[in-house]
């Protein structure tokens, strides 16, 4: 059983194939997210070194990126890709025409007097 050995017989022989599982890939060379190099190791319970760079990261307990980590890390890539892509169609995009006085007074006025008739609708349904 590899290095579930050493549980013998105890545990089961499925949860001692899922510890050799998750051991074969806690102990493999991890891709170092500065240099790109296949020379991460763990040196301790969620503590990853490059041996080549010196980087060290704090990451899952059995491996330097865990599922639910890559999928906050694209949504924060994303997001921010969004955020600048909006800004830099604001940057873009000309400011609006200024109106003339008469224009916005109208349209002032318009709105006045539809928000006094929906007042005066709420009154009638009350009574």
């Amino acid at each position: 059983m590899k290095s579930a050995g050493r549980f013998g017989p105890r545990y089961g022989r499925r949860i001692r194939k899922d510890v050799v599982a998750i051991e074969e890939k806690m102990r493999r060379k991890h891709k170092c997210p500065r240099c790109e190099r296949r020379s991460v190791k763990r040196i301790g319970t969620g503590i990853w070194r490059c041996s080549k760079c010196g980087l060290t990261f704090a990451g899952g307990a059995y491996l330097p990126q865990t599922p639910a980590g890559i999928v906050a890390a694209r949504s924060v890539r994303l997001s921010s890709e969004r955020a600048e892509r909006a800004a830099a169609e604001e940057a873009h995009v000309s400011p609006p025409k200024p109106q003339s006085v008469e224009d916005l007074q109208s349209e002032s006025s318009a709105s006045l007097e539809g928000e006094n008739d929906m007042l005066l609708a709420r009154e009638r349904e009350m009574e």
